[in-house]
């Protein structure tokens, strides 16, 4: 993700870039106008589809459910870093790449400017040859290059990051840009809000479900908790490891899991180690079958300092785990509402400690819980989040 100095040194260079957008709206006869008919030509367009952290996931889970109903489904995915996609495709799903390198927001200033130009005019030239129904953009940059390429009309704007990431000038320039898109897509009704105090038109649909729920709770009598995110500072893991130290301390016959990449994890095994933890804290990288990790924990515990929409929270509960999380903005409430979880103060790395505590010892908690987390995951199934997308494209 780029610095708010590298976005501010784009918004003021976007001046010099306009020539690539002369027509910056194109004809609405290059897009298909027959959203009447049961199929559709549906693009998703991310930044770079090989990656495999969550917006790569729900990209996939989404593009695999509309495949499923025979709509012609394709990713385009601007640049490409992997070898392939990091998550399951359906056979039926197209992937097509435009910048065959990978993406990187640590190179020089002019060097992350040129690989805008290179996918503002990719994209441009794509859809010129691949008229589609319906465009979705992944995320603020990717939307970016659509409004650039000229695209913004006929595309929605998805957006999985909280409101407040970027200073204000930044928030400012892309709220004035995502008017100039269909409608912007939220994950949880508090961002949407925000979006709407400044005029641009917003719709909620949230993620859904990567697997069946169980039939039954998962909170069982493994001496296990789990916990799965990017490795970095929003994910709060250095808080949970201090609020670890005393729940190891009393109870040293469990441990938890912790499975994620990131450029922390250096440090957070360092921090693990000068705790005294390493028995007990095991980091296991990205894993691609982490629901079977869900299903051999007792209970999911969450640390995230902010959050868009906690994926791996509707994936816990969906699995029978209790989970403990800190009540950061915006999300654990919302998936742990009417008593599906136990959420405690954010960054109190104190009451963490305690509520972990208080979840090992009560295993009749730990069922409650799960019980009332498996009604909130009925939410979520593919099936509901789909028809919300059928009733938008619908609109």
């Amino acid at each position: 993700m780029m610095s708010n100095k590298m976005y501010g040194f784009l918004l003021m260079n976007v001046a010099s870039v306009f020539f690539l957008c002369s027509n910056r709206y194109c004809q609405k006869n290059l897009l298909l106008k027959s959203k009447a008919f049961k199929v559709m030509r549906i693009s998703f367009v991310i930044l770079d589809i090989t990656r495999c952290y969550g917006t790569e996931r729900t990209t996939t889970l989404l593009a695999n459910k509309f495949a499923e109903q025979n709509h012609k489904v394709s990713i385009l995915s601007v640049f490409k870093e992997g070898d392939r996609p990091s998550f399951p495709l359906n056979e039926k799903v197209t992937v097509d790449y435009l910048i065959p390198e990978p993406y990187t927001h640590k190179a020089s200033v002019l060097s992350i400017f040129v690989q805008y130009i290179k996918a503002i005019i990719a994209i441009r030239k794509y859809y010129q040859h691949n008229p589609q129904d319906i465009i979705i953009g992944q995320a603020f940059l990717v939307c970016f290059f659509l409004w650039m390429s000229g695209y913004a009309r006929q595309a929605f704007a998805c957006e999985h990051y909280k409101y407040g990431l970027y200073n204000r000038p930044v928030r400012a320039f892309r709220n004035w840009m995502y008017c100039r898109f269909k409608k912007v897509i939220t994950l949880t009704d508090c961002y949407a809000q925000e979006y709407k105090r400044h005029g641009v038109e917003t719709t909620v649909i949230p993620n859904m479900l990567p697997f069946p729920i169980v039939d039954n709770i998962h909170a069982g009598n493994a001496k296990k908790m789990i916990s799965a995110g990017r490795l970095q500072s929003e994910k709060g893991y250095d808080l949970l490891l201090q609020a670890l130290k005393p729940v190891f301390t009393k109870y040293p016959d469990w441990s938890i899991d912790i499975y994620g990449e990131g450029d922390d994890r250096v440090m957070l095994e360092k921090l693990r180690d000068d705790l005294g933890l390493l028995p007990y804290v095991h980091f296991l990288g990205f894993s691609s079958n982490i629901h079977n990790a869900y299903l051999e924990a007792s209970f999911y515990v969450m640390s995230s300092r902010h959050e868009g929409f906690p994926m791996v929270l509707l994936e816990a509960i969906a699995c029978g785990l209790p989970v403990v999380s800190f009540d950061c903005p915006n999300g654990p409430a919302a998936l742990l509402k009417d008593g599906a979880g136990l959420l405690v103060e954010p960054e109190n790395i104190q009451a963490l400690s305690d509520a972990i505590i208080r979840m090992i010892e009560h295993p009749e908690l730990r069922e409650a819980y799960a019980k009332k987390g498996l009604q909130v995951a009925s939410e979520y199934t593919p099936n509901a989040i789909y028809r919300k997308w059928q009733t938008l494209f619908m609109e």
